[in-house]
């Protein structure tokens, strides 16, 4: 139980365990004996914000796990979408680098008690469509796509790594769905710390040089927003983006710290990605492609990208 509700603490069983004690709001933003919860909500805010992947964990007293994951989220909403956007995506990456460490039968009784899977074990794992659906909607990847999965009457087929990754997109819309609601001034002051700090790194990452003359396309400019607002890319996005920038005359640095405003951003993976980009030469999508990926947001008169600023 215990370790359940530190890895998962959006869990059923931490919910029964929350519901059992009558916690309040005003007991998570005034009672003393929560002042380590909080500082461990204004962690994960933190974390959060300054894309670090370290897991926030109490094992002294698991039920902190809970109380701070219940306030950040609650702080994160009371700020805005784009910083809950952000926790969301720290939860879920959380959940999937903890959850390693719970075996399989666990993971399957978090997905079906937690999130309403309904598991079929038929030579592998078979889960119904609508819990496929509703988490591979916001992962990227052919792979992803039903038309190359296996489905057999209502239920899909997965392994386990499928299992953990989509119940990290489960966790992500769960935190999603946080209600906005008025916090105590405890809580309302983590809030602001909190906005203060997401304003100040938005504003350092997306002031960068530009070498080329004239201005960004449309597309190009709401892939850009789409960062400030701390959303994720899809991989079509990420390409086009920096196949532009590179087209544009940006730096691979520049570039690499521009993707450090993505919520799921690993430092690594983008830096390889931009110098494969980088080496292969590649030109940018053009407008049609742009328009078959679902990336254009409007007829702006061109028929590529770069056409009229380079």
């Amino acid at each position: 139980m215990h370790e359940i509700i530190l890895i998962a603490p959006f869990s059923e069983e931490a919910a029964k365990l929350l519901e059992e004690q009558g916690l309040t709001l005003e007991d998570l933003a005034y009672d003393p004996l929560l002042e380590r919860a909080r500082s461990l909500a204004r962690e994960r805010l933190i974390n959060a914000i300054e894309g670090r992947r370290g897991p926030v964990l109490d094992r002294a007293n698991p039920m902190n796990e809970v109380y701070s994951y219940l306030a950040a989220k609650l702080i994160a909403a009371r700020v805005g979408g784009s910083l809950l956007r952000r926790l969301a995506t720290y939860e879920a990456k959380r959940f999937g680098e903890l959850s390693r460490r719970l075996p399989l039968d666990k993971i399957k009784e978090i997905a079906s008690k937690t999130f309403g899977f309904v598991i079929r074990e038929d030579n592998g794992i078979w889960i119904d469509l609508v819990s496929y659906l509703k988490g591979c909607i916001g992962i990227g990847g052919s792979k992803w796509r039903l038309v190359n999965r296996v489905l057999t009457s209502g239920y899909v087929l997965i392994d386990e790594h499928d299992l953990r990754r989509l119940l990290e997109e489960h966790v992500r819309r769960k935190v999603m769905e946080t209600p906005r609601v008025e916090l105590p001034e405890p809580l309302e002051d983590i809030a602001r710390e909190a906005s203060d700090l997401f304003a100040r790194r938005m504003r350092k990452k997306f002031k960068k040089p530009r070498k080329g003359k004239g201005d960004f396309p449309p597309c190009i400019k709401e892939l850009m927003v789409k960062l400030r607002r701390g959303e994720n890319l899809t991989h079509q996005a990420r390409f086009a983006l920096t196949s532009f920038l590179l087209n544009y005359g940006w730096s691979k640095e520049q570039i690499l710290d521009l993707f450090r405003g993505a919520p799921d951003f690993n430092e690594k993976i983008a830096s390889y990605q931009i110098s494969h980009i980088e080496r292969r030469g590649y030109k940018v999508p053009s407008c049609e492609t742009m328009k078959s990926w679902g990336l254009c947001p409007g007829d702006c008169g061109r028929k590529y990208p770069l056409e009229g600023i380079k």
